[in-house]
């Protein structure tokens, strides 16, 4: 609001003096042109000038301001403005002038009532910074287009001040000192306008040290060069003193308005800097006050992080031991009585948990004399979460492996009571499986799939590895209690080997981001088929191992294979089949053979 003001005087009084001007022209009233009868007056084009331009001034922020208009006047300024430089380039009169001062009076070798060349250039300088200002994407190209005009304008007063006026007593109009005046005040209200956000006023905007030396010391620099000359000048001199005399009084005049100004700044700016050090030093005290405060409170989070980590870190253990404690210790026997080496199905499980507990579980029960039933799940994710639904999958399969020997009927009953207690829990989670009930006797085995990666079947007597059949396939267990799974039949002759994995054994990126697919594991186990079974898990998990060039798992890994040693009654089928084939052939042999005599 301040520079609004400011620039609102500035130009009025621009105005003001440019009017006073042409009424002195109008009415002979020379003094009014020129201030004193020995200087050169404004020129009427100069004043009319200073009026027009004023006027925009004025007239910028009025609601009813038109730039078209304003426009149009900066123009015709820069039009005489124009038209004066080209005749004093050219030597050819336009005669514009003339209109105004037909018959003008000598002041010196020049005439009177024309304008300056130098206050035409000042013209057209000014009138590019009151475009400018118009525009606002122009505005700070008004800042130094005005400092230019400024600068020139503070030439010719000093000039004046010390009086040797420029361009006086030669045959090119010299500038006269209201022209000068005027312009200054232009300047200013055209600075003014620009605001503090530009140049050259933000420089001096603000608290800061800059600004307060700016402030102090480049005005005091100004006044002080400006007494000293007019000292020199208008007093020393007309003393008639010893010319270094003179020099010695004007320089310690110098000297003592410099220290003055200096002793003031510092005392501004050293107050400023003890108040910042005094400060900083509170401020230091206070931070290391809060890092002592910070140091013994994180201290003490450590130890209740430690301690509760302790915590953690045990029940992860024990929660770890009860879970391997859930999975099989031994494999049954087929048939029961049998020893462990003369089962005619064989297991072997490979368990790895990607952390301290796993979102893995397998189970191996007898669900005949003959028969055994294989259960594998993986649980979505891995952790404690995916633990706590692995020991609900236990309890549900030991709820209904005892009613039901049927794969599909048996999962259907385990998806219906996991979805439930999840839907209870108010939580989404699932998980796949596969259900094999294997029965040596009939040398098949039937299973049902939720949603898991398909088992293989390691046909040894065939030479070859298949994927198990998806008939029937439904989704993950847990998602929805609708889902009816379907139960599929297959045979196993004695040396073959079924597969059961889940997906961390196979889902491993390398180095390069590239993953270790389903089919890779499949051509892997399928190179691999006539291992003994044991030697080819090992096998496999190291052949993953050097794919990723790491030695564990992102995720939970298990592996569980069934071997058919024997198909259970074969052999007795086999010798009663060579005893019908005797019985049938003894009485040929009982005819053949002769009676003694």
């Amino acid at each position: 609001m301040i520079y609004r003001r400011i620039s609102f005087v500035c130009a009025l009084m621009t105005g003001v003096l440019g009017a006073l001007t042409l009424i002195g022209w109008v009415s002979g009233l020379a003094v009014l042109a020129s201030i004193r009868q020995s200087y050169i007056p404004m020129a009427p084009s100069t004043a009319l000038a200073f009026t027009l331009l004023s006027l925009v001034l004025l007239l910028r922020e009025h609601p009813k301001f038109r730039r078209p208009v304003a426009e149009l006047l900066i123009v015709v300024v820069c039009l005489v403005a124009g038209g004066k430089l080209f005749e004093f380039f050219s030597g050819i009169s336009l005669g514009v002038e003339e209109w105004l001062v037909a018959d003008p009076a000598m002041f010196g070798a020049v005439r009177t009532g024309r304008m300056s060349p130098i206050t035409a250039l000042n013209f057209l300088l000014i009138s590019v910074a009151v475009l400018a200002l118009l525009k606002v994407r122009l505005r700070f190209w008004a800042g130094p287009m005005t400092a230019l005009v400024l600068a020139v304008s503070c030439v010719v007063v000093l000039g004046y001040l010390h009086g040797t006026p420029l361009l006086y007593g030669g045959t090119v109009i010299p500038v006269a000192l209201p022209t000068a005046a005027a312009f200054i005040l232009m300047g200013s209200s055209i600075i003014a306008a620009i605001g503090a956000e530009c140049w050259p006023l933000r420089g001096w905007q603000g608290d800061s040290t800059r600004a307060v030396l700016l402030r102090w010391f480049l005005p005091a620099v100004v006044l002080v060069a400006l007494a000293e000359g007019l000292l020199r000048t208008h007093f020393l001199t007309g003393w008639t003193l010893n010319p270094a005399l003179a020099s010695a009084l004007s320089t310690l005049l110098y000297i003592l308005i410099i220290s003055a100004v200096i002793s003031q700044v510092a005392r501004l700016v050293g107050r400023r800097i003890d108040r910042a050090e005094s400060e900083r030093n509170a401020a230091q005290a206070a931070l290391e006050a809060l890092n002592r405060e910070l140091e013994q409170r994180i201290a003490e989070r450590t130890r209740e992080l430690s301690a509760k980590n302790q915590q953690m870190e045990e029940e992860l253990t024990m929660a770890r031991e009860l879970q391997l404690a859930l999975l099989p210790d031994h494999f049954p026997s087929v048939p029961q009585s049998a020893p462990v080496a003369e089962s005619a199905l064989k297991f072997f499980s490979v368990y790895q948990p990607a952390g301290k507990v796993s979102g893995d579980f397998f189970s191996v029960f007898p669900v005949s004399e003959t028969g055994v039933g294989i259960f594998i799940c993986d649980v979505m994710g891995h952790g404690v979460r995916a633990a706590l639904v692995t020991s609900m999958m236990r309890a549900l399969l030991e709820q209904h492996s005892g009613s039901d020997m049927d794969p599909g009927r048996l999962m259907t009953q385990i998806n219906h009571g996991l979805h439930s207690i999840l839907k209870q829990a108010g939580t989404t989670m699932y998980a796949t499986g596969v259900m094999v009930i294997a029965d040596a006797a009939k040398g098949e085995f039937q299973y049902a799939i939720a949603g898991h990666p398909s088992p293989l079947h390691l046909k040894r007597h065939e030479g070859r590895t298949t994927f198990l059949e998806l008939h029937g396939r439904a989704g993950a267990l847990g998602l929805f209690s609708d889902v009816v799974f379907t139960t599929t039949r297959a045979t196993m002759a004695p040396g073959d080997l079924l597969m059961l994995y889940t997906d961390g054994l196979f889902e491993v990126e390398n180095e390069e981001g590239n993953l270790f697919s389903q089919e890779d594991l499949f051509k892997a186990v399928d190179e691999r088929l006539h291992f003994p079974t044991g030697e080819l898990f090992q096998s496999v998990l190291a052949e993953v191992h050097g794919y990723s060039q790491r030695s564990d798992f992102d995720d939970d890994v298990c592996i569980l294979g069934i071997e058919m040693a024997c198909v259970l009654g074969a052999e007795k089928r086999e010798s009663g089949l060579e005893g019908e084939k005797q019985n049938q052939k003894a009485p040929l042999d009982e005819e053949a053979v002769p009676e003694p005599v």
